[in-house]
């Protein structure tokens, strides 16, 4: 997420407007908004948007999901407790009902939801708890004469179309604190607020646009200058706007502290905090960190008069908690911090530079993380680090295009280092918070589902149809230690059984393939992906992790708002009519060789729809064709593979990926895991480079070196000859023979200047041929020379 400019932003609008004008635009709850991921894509189904989007606690609502492809909905799964489903009503293939019951203590702010019908999983998409009561603005309330008159402690649901305005007058009385936020962008669609806040005289008090904590979604809390009305104003901060901008305005006296110093400590422990960002300045306040991080999580900051509707964040690990103290604006004399440690600081003047000093061993590897943008704070943190004798070994501003920091740093020798903060602009305020952590390169391990798309979550859940194959290729990250993982599978639904092989240590994808019994249920769950390493003993294990991008927008579909998952959606889905099977290979793909394998079409009677197949997981040096087509009336297909002359030996996974269109959408399935083994070639050859003159013959001679043992007759086939030569190929060969040679026959017309043939040899094995290019050659055709000249007589005499 970053920051943009106010021309950049009103190109934004103008793009979201042209859209949106070919859009049905005229549904409040329209699906149809300036962002890539409502775009319907060809699977099956799809969820767009719920409406409304927001809920309060400890009441009874009613949500629409919208989307594509909605028909036979059965069960709505969300991320997190705290939400019961009641009810699931079928509106029309494009919209359910969902009656849902939040409970009292359900937990505040973005919760994820999916639909599973018969057919699929949707996508997922975000809703939002809140503590105050919920009401929708009321039209018109586009001046400030008319605005619409609110209570104070509300959660308003609105809506901007294009050139909106929306008011919101409320009474206030003098000292009293009153806080206002929205949420615009957070909830999943490109919707860039601008919020501000008038007294009776139209004076502007207080006014919000972007805010370090809630990037684009804006926030800011005052006290009350005189008793009297006051209006909130609400647009599109360049004036766009859509049916699909929709918003939730908070406004009550609830707290809206921005940031929290220290931004972390220990799991579990009871830790003093001092919040900032209250108009009626800093708040200490003593708070029981969680027992263990929870990702994508954070504080909800509570008083006698309310709680903030969004969190802040707080980093929970073990490392030991280290407070700055000042003076330490230069290189200081101080006692060395022992690693590793988190250190927590603030840059609270122009200028300031925090130095800090630490003692590491030889060798040691250290991993230096500065968190500021992320934990609230809007301070763009530089790192450096130094030897004792002040000489700079590292630094790192903004680590993958982030404005935080970080640095892998390997201590050079032992001794004593210093690690400096300070801020890229040389800015400073009391607010400009950090901490940074130096741990060890301790192991981390995630699963999740590779992606097929870019800007979509399509194929990002396990859909398995009764008796059939569904695969994916999962992705793992891996820091801080290499070696094979597997996945386990003890949390699969009833039914489906997972097959997949460890991911070699040099790769980060394998493909797995999950099988649905004709028998199991039509039903599914949320289920936690566990990955381990190989050997367990190292106790490396890692969960499921995926992002889905949710806001995206200019320059080039960029990610302004995402929302994270922990868990994966597997389901047993309605059968499809067809199934597609892939043939063992029994003999092998040699390097810089070639081979078909056989996939087969298991048809359904009454089914002849065309079938597409393709191979997605390649082992290093594999390639093929994207996707090949099976017609209509095949019920078989030769799937072509080959391997460079570098490709990885070993056995490898193999599966094909197969999908038919239909009127219900694109149903996907795959085959069964299989196993190709990369081979060495079975013969090689050096061969001599010819010239010949146009017209006349010339001979390749083709010395042989076999490689690997082989029993029966092969063939090899000279390739690449230019037109008007020709030559004796092919030719037969066995483990005996010591050398080939190919004539070739060229006619006056044959091409002058240089090419290239090649040999390509065909050795039977296991009833199979191992194909493979065992040489290649120069060949120069030269133009004749010309006759001599005849000598001049006449000039003689």
């Amino acid at each position: 997420m970053f920051f943009t400019s106010r021309r950049t932003r009103r190109i934004a609008a103008i793009l979201a407007l042209t859209f949106s004008m070919f859009s049905l635009a005229a549904e409040v709850c329209s699906s149809a908004v300036a962002t890539k991921p409502t775009v319907a894509a060809p699977s099956t189904p799809v969820l767009s948007y719920i409406y409304p989007r927001g809920m309060q606690r400890g009441t009874e609502c009613e949500l629409t999901f919208g989307g594509e492809r909605l028909v036979d909905a059965e069960e709505v799964f969300f991320y997190d407790t705290g939400i019961e489903v009641k009810k699931v009503e079928q509106i029309d293939d494009k919209k359910v009902k969902v009656i849902v019951v939040v409970a009292e203590d359900c937990r505040m702010g973005e919760h994820v939801a999916q639909l599973r019908t018969k057919s699929g999983v949707t996508d997922y998409r975000n809703v939002y708890v809140g503590q105050l009561k919920e009401i929708y603005e009321t039209e018109p309330n586009t001046e400030f004469d008319t605005a619409h008159v609110i209570e104070q402690n509300t959660t308003i649901n609105g809506t901007i179309q294009n050139e909106d305005v929306d008011y919101f007058k409320f009474t206030a009385k003098k000292g009293e604190r009153i806080s206002v936020e929205i949420e615009a962008m957070r909830l999943g669609f490109w919707f860039d607020p601008y919020i501000a806040l008038f007294d009776e005289n139209r004076f502007e008090i207080a006014v919000s646009d972007d805010t370090p904590l809630n990037k684009q979604d804006g926030f800011f809390s005052v006290l009350i200058p005189e008793d009297g009305q006051y209006t909130i104003m609400v647009r599109e901060t360049s004036y766009g706007g859509n049916a699909g901008s929709h918003y939730r305005l908070h406004v009550g006296n609830f707290p809206r502290p921005s940031i929290a110093f220290p931004s972390g400590g220990k799991p579990g422990e009871t830790v003093e905090l001092t919040f900032f960002g209250d108009p009626s300045g800093p708040i200490t306040k003593s708070v029981q960190l969680p027992a263990e991080s929870q990702p994508n999580r954070g504080f909800f900051f509570e008083d006698e008069t309310g709680i903030a509707p969004s969190p802040l964040p707080l980093r929970v690990s073990d490392l030991e908690n280290h407070l700055e103290a000042e003076p330490n604006n230069s290189f200081p004399e101080m006692t060395p911090l022992t690693l590793p440690i988190a250190i927590n600081g603030i840059i609270d003047k122009p200028g300031d530079m925090d130095y800090f000093r630490f003692t590491a061993k030889k060798d040691e590897t250290w991993i230096v993380n500065c968190y500021a943008r992320s934990i609230g704070s809007g301070a763009d943190p530089v790192v450096n680090i130094f030897h004792a004798d002040k000489k700079h070994i590292a630094g790192n501003d903004d680590f993958k295009n982030k404005p935080d920091s970080q640095i892998r740093f390997v201590a050079p020798a032992d001794g004593d280092y210093y690690v400096r903060v300070y801020d890229h602009l040389r800015r400073g305020q009391e607010d400009f918070i950090y901490r940074l952590e130096i741990d060890r390169n301790s192991p981390k391990l995630s699963v999740g589902i590779k992606r097929t798309d870019r800007f979509t979550q399509r194929r990002q859940q396990i859909a398995v149809p009764q008796g059939n194959r569904f695969a994916v290729l999962m992705e793992a990250s891996k820091k801080g230690f290499s070696g094979e993982i597997k996945l386990l599978n003890e949390n699969l639904p009833p039914g489906i059984t997972m097959h997949a092989q460890p991911m070699r240590s040099n790769l980060n994808t394998m493909p797995v393939v999950f099988e649905a019994a004709s028998e199991a249920t039509i039903d599914g769950d949320l289920i936690e992906m566990v990955a381990t390493h190989v050997k367990e003993e190292r106790g490396i294990t890692g969960g499921y992790a995926s992002r889905g991008d949710l806001a995206l927008g200019i320059p080039n579909n960029a990610l302004y708002y995402a929302c994270h998952v922990e868990k994966v959606a597997a389901a047993v889905i309605e059968p499809v009519p067809f199934k597609i099977e892939l043939v063992q290979p029994k003999a092998p793909l040699v390097r810089d060789g070639s081979k078909s394998v056989t996939v087969k079409v298991i048809r359904e009677e009454g089914f002849k729809g065309k079938v597409h197949l393709q191979f997605p997981f390649r082992s290093p040096g594999l390639g093929t064709k994207h996707q090949i087509a099976v017609k209509k009336d095949q019920t078989e297909i030769q799937y072509p593979l080959n391997a460079n002359g570098k490709a990885e030996i070993g056995k490898w996974p193999i599966v094909v990926l197969g999908f038919a269109d239909r009127k219900t959408g694109r149903a996907w399935i795959s085959t069964q895991l299989a196993e190709l083994e990369i081979a060495e070639p079975r013969v090689k050859m050096e061969i001599s480079n010819v010239n010949v003159t146009q017209g006349e013959s010339a001979k390749i001679v083709c010395n042989l070196e076999q490689l690997i043992a082989f029993e029966d007759e092969a063939t090899a086939e000279l390739h690449g000859l230019p037109p008007h030569v020709t030559s004796n190929s092919p030719l037969k060969f066995n483990k005996e023979t010591k050398a080939l040679t190919f004539e070739l026959t060229t006619t006056t017309e044959a091409p002058a200047g240089k090419h290239g043939p090649f040999v390509q040899i065909k050795i039977p094995e296991q009833g199979e041929e191992v194909v493979s290019v065992a040489g290649r050659t120069k060949l120069q055709i030269n133009k004749p020379k010309p006759p001599p000249k005849k000598p001049d007589v006449a000039a003689a005499k």
